[in-house]
């Protein structure tokens, strides 16, 4: 190369050099007006989680601590005492259940036994229907029965008026008669 391609060369390089130190701070300022954006939203966000964290561990905290107070409580003699008493309780549930059990069972049988009667009685019912004509059959005896009752009663009248028709003619032979 030569002198004048070398000096070109260094202009150049001067140039770039004050070129490039111009961008890169350039790039730096943009760069840290960047970086406080970012600080801008990640510090606040940070403080926030530390705060949740820390709100976390204060519930955890007091979950364990209750839970704590619960299994303390659950040493004392009377809940054990009404524990057992709920678990006799609920043995003799089980035990009712099972009768209550075999007695529905029992009512299920008598229930297909009275269906069983039911369908029997409706065919009674059926041969009930016959018994109607029975009915208006002996509705007609029975007014019959009241028109010979009139009849033998105006037949009794009719005897009563020929005893006295008859009697007083035989009345008068029989007060002759030596007998």
């Amino acid at each position: 190369m030569t002198k004048k391609q070398i000096t070109g060369s260094e202009n150049i390089s001067s140039a770039q050099l004050n070129i490039s130190s111009d961008a890169a701070e350039r790039f730096f300022t943009c760069f840290e007006k960047s970086a406080r954006r970012w600080e801008m939203i990640v510090y606040p966000g940070m403080a926030i989680l530390v705060l949740f964290m820390a709100y976390g561990f204060y519930l955890i905290y007091n979950m364990t601590n209750d839970m704590r107070t619960m299994v303390a409580r659950f040493d004392d003699p009377q809940i054990v005492k009404n524990l057992n008493g709920i678990s006799t309780a609920m043995q003799s549930l089980s035990i009712d259940i099972r009768q209550m059990t075999t007695r529905v069972e029992a009512m299920s049988k008598d229930t297909r036994a009275m269906s069983t009667s039911t369908g029997e009685m409706a065919q009674l019912m059926d041969s009930i229907k016959y018994m109607k004509s029975v009915d208006v059959e002996l509705k007609k005896m029975n007014q019959t029965m009241y028109v010979m009752g009139g009849n033998v009663n105006y037949l009794r009248q009719d005897m009563a008026t020929m005893n006295r028709s008859i009697s007083r003619p035989m009345g008068m032979i029989n007060s002759i008669m030596p007998f």
